[in-house]
């Protein structure tokens, strides 16, 4: 009688084997949880990369359109400009090609007013509305020779602005716009063309970025 083991021993010893494998199963589902949340993290920061290049890319190729397409405007205003102010008249090669790059410009603007940032979104108008109130002059019979320049020079300043907030929201060095022209960005009004004077005005196309 003396050697036999009591009831209770055995049970005890069954209820912590079982107590073990609850406890082994229980870690082990919370190691599978946790690493489930770390892959999902991992996954989730590597879509968000994928993203941010596929918006710096569309973004890039956005502003590389418009910026084009500017240069372009640019370079027919300027030759036009020139005639006109010589008290020459445009033939009609002259208008078909100003009012060609002047739809163009119009079309880029859509891509660029999609993705950029609004910091950049307010300063497109200070660089394309000079443009399109220029041509729309030289395209004018009655035009104001006084207002060219003006329009120009208004264009000029908007367009150096606009492109410093797009090479520096790309992450590219940018000309420090602020130091030429003040905190504030140019602002054009549809009453006036002109705007307080930069450093230096250009009065010529602007070189390529």
């Amino acid at each position: 009688m003396g050697s036999q083991v009591p009831v209770w021993i055995p049970i005890v010893v069954a209820l912590l084997g079982l107590a073990g494998v609850i406890l082994t199963q229980i870690l082990s589902g919370r190691r599978e949880t946790r690493r489930m949340a770390e892959e999902a993290a991992r996954e989730e920061r590597r879509w968000q990369r994928e993203r941010e290049a596929r918006t710096h890319e569309t973004r890039a190729d956005a502003y590389a359109q418009l910026m084009g397409v500017l240069e372009a405007f640019d370079g027919v205003l300027f030759q036009a400009r020139a005639i006109v102010e010589a008290d020459g008249e445009l033939d009609e090669h002259q208008i078909t090609e100003l009012r060609e790059v002047r739809s163009e410009a119009q079309h880029a603007l859509g891509p660029v007013v999609l993705h950029a940032p609004e910091a950049v979104r307010r300063l497109v108008s200070d660089a394309t509305l000079p443009r399109m109130r220029l041509a729309m002059m030289l395209l004018d019979p009655d035009r104001d020779h006084t207002r060219l320049r003006p329009a120009w020079e208004a264009g000029q300043r908007g367009y150096r602005v606009m492109r410093a907030r797009m090479r520096a929201d790309l992450g590219f060095d940018a000309e420090p716009v602020d130091e030429l022209y003040g905190a504030q960005p140019t602002v054009v009004s549809s009453s006036s063309e002109s705007t307080s004077e930069p450093a230096e005005t250009t009065s010529r196309p602007p070189s390529t970025w």
